[in-house]
This record gives structure tokens, sequence and C-alpha cells, in this order.
């Protein structure tokens, strides 16, 4: 409970600044829509892991950007976050820092 409304405040607080500095508009739905990655990267319940795949999914889209777009034409960070996050789902169904839930029946 404590982590989910952690990261409620900071989602309140990174929408008020960013409707502040650049205006409330509907292309707003693609920064949204770049949160799911992150948050699957980083697992549902940890805020540390947030950060985390916050700050893999950046460095890896620059990265992928700079040495694998020239070879592919570019375009190459729209859909990174994406494909990292289903090889995340893939491997790691929890993420990287949640919690591996085991049902035994």
């Amino acid at each position: 409970m404590i982590v989910w409304s952690v990261a409620g405040f900071v989602a309140l607080v990174a929408g008020i600044i960013w409707g502040s500095k650049l205006g409330v508009q509907f292309s707003l739905s693609q920064v949204a829509l770049k949160a799911l990655p992150v948050v699957i990267l980083g697992g549902l319940t940890s805020v540390p892991g947030a950060i985390v795949g916050g700050l893999i999914i950046g460095v890896g889209e620059k990265l992928s950007e700079v040495y694998i777009g020239p070879m592919l034409g570019g375009g190459i960070e729209i859909w990174f976050a994406y494909a990292l996050a289903l090889l995340f789902l893939l491997v790691r169904p929890q993420g990287l820092y949640g919690e591996k839930i085991i049902d035994r029946v």
C-alpha cells in the first residue's frame, strides 16, 4: 500500500510539472505509454525497480538508436522499450525487483 501511495504521489507531481512546462494536450498519451515498459521492467510493486527500469530503458533507447539505428534505418527508440519489456516478460515476468509469487496446489 505504501509503494502504490508513493508511486501515485510521484505520478501526481510529475504530471503537474509536465503539464505546467509543456501544456496538457492529447499527445501526452505517448508519454504515459512509455511508462508501461518501465513498470514491467522494474516490477509492479517496487519503486527502486521503477527507477532502475527507467534508467535502463532511457539509456538503452539512446544507445540502440546510436549503434543499431544506422543499420536498420533509424526509429529504433520508438519501439525499443516495448521489445525490451517483451523480452523481460518472457524471461522474468515479475520484473527486476518484483516479488516472485509461487502458488502451490
